[in-house]
Order: structure tokens, then C-alpha cells, then sequence
């Protein structure tokens, strides 16, 4: 055998290596995040609409103390060209090959404009960003729309939604 042909060997069996153990990697992800629940299935009749469907990208979900940690369960995770709409009872981001995702805005903790989120750093507020509770845990989902105009009225029109979170009461106050 030459040189060149070995070489070529070594080299894909690296690659497939390093594929296996990415495989093993992500596998392990899941296994250790099997105790998320799914989320909400969006409810058969849609609310009044308030914001219409926007196209996009859907970027990922990711735990929100760590923009880079993926959320590898419930396909949430994978990036998808979608729309994101809002009507009177939540968020509906719908992904091309995967699940429609319903975040109902008592399940949303605030929504924002952001840069980054899963390892796509896009720019100063290319993204809307969506902090939201999956059981105990809180995430934060990302969508860009195409129409980057967009992102500032989507952010609004979810906040104007939300419910009003009462701040906890300290027993010792005056």
C-alpha cells in the first residue's frame, strides 16, 4: 500500500472516530435530561391573532444560565426555517420537520432582544429571545426573523402579554 492510501485511511477512521464519540456525546445529553417534560401541545383552537405568522429561523432552546447548553430533548434543540405568530393565548412557533412549539404566555418569563444563543452569534439584537419554564426548569428559545424589523415588535407585543408576576413579600418589612 502507498503512502498516500494509508494516510487517507488514517484520516476516516479519525473522522468517523470523532463522529462516534460526538454521537456518544449527544447521547448522553439526552439521557441526562430525560427528566424534562414535553412541551405544551398548542391547543386545537387558535386565540385571536396578534401578531401574525413571521418567517424565520428557529435557533435552538438552551438552558438560560448558559447560552451554549443546549436543550437536547423534545427536538428542541435543532435549528429550523419557521414562523413564529402570537395570538391571545401564546406563542406559537411553527418549524419546518419538527413539532410546533406553544409557549403559553403564563409559562414565559420575559422576552427580549439578544446577540447570541446555542453557538450563533448573530449581532446586536438579531434575535428575539423567549425565557420561558419547562416544568422547574427555565430555557430560552431564539428566533430570527427574516425581517429583522420585526424582532422589536414581536418582544413588545409578547411582554404586553405576560402576566404581571407579583414580587415575593418580605415577612420583615415595615
Amino acid at each position: 500500500m502507498s503512502s498516500r492510501v494509508l494516510l487517507t485511511t488514517g484520516v476516516l477512521l479519525a473522522v468517523v472516530l470523532l463522529w462516534l464519540l460526538m454521537l456518544k456525546g449527544w447521547r448522553g445529553r439526552v439521557r441526562r435530561q430525560g427528566d424534562l417534560p414535553p412541551p405544551p401541545r398548542p391547543p386545537d383552537v387558535a386565540g385571536e391573532v396578534v401578531v401574525p405568522a413571521t418567517p424565520g429561523l428557529f435557533i435552538g432552546t438552551t438552558f438560560a444560565d448558559d447560552w451554549l447548553d443546549r436543550v437536547a430533548v423534545h427536538d428542541l434543540a435543532h435549528r429550523a426555517a419557521g414562523w413564529i405568530r402570537l395570538d391571545t393565548l401564546g406563542v406559537r412557533i411553527e418549524r419546518e420537520g419538527l413539532p410546533d412549539l406553544f409557549l403559553p404566555y403564563g409559562d414565559i418569563e420575559q422576552a427580549g432582544l439578544g446577540d447570541a444563543l446555542a453557538g450563533k452569534v448573530i449581532g446586536t439584537e438579531g434575535m428575539v429571545l423567549l425565557d420561558w419554564r419547562l416544568g422547574s426548569r427555565l430555557l430560552t428559545s431564539g428566533f430570527r426573523a427574516d425581517d429583522h424589523g420585526a424582532h422589536r415588535r414581536l418582544v413588545d407585543a409578547v411582554t404586553a402579554h405576560l402576566p404581571t408576576r407579583q414580587a415575593p413579600h418580605d415577612s420583615e418589612a415595615p
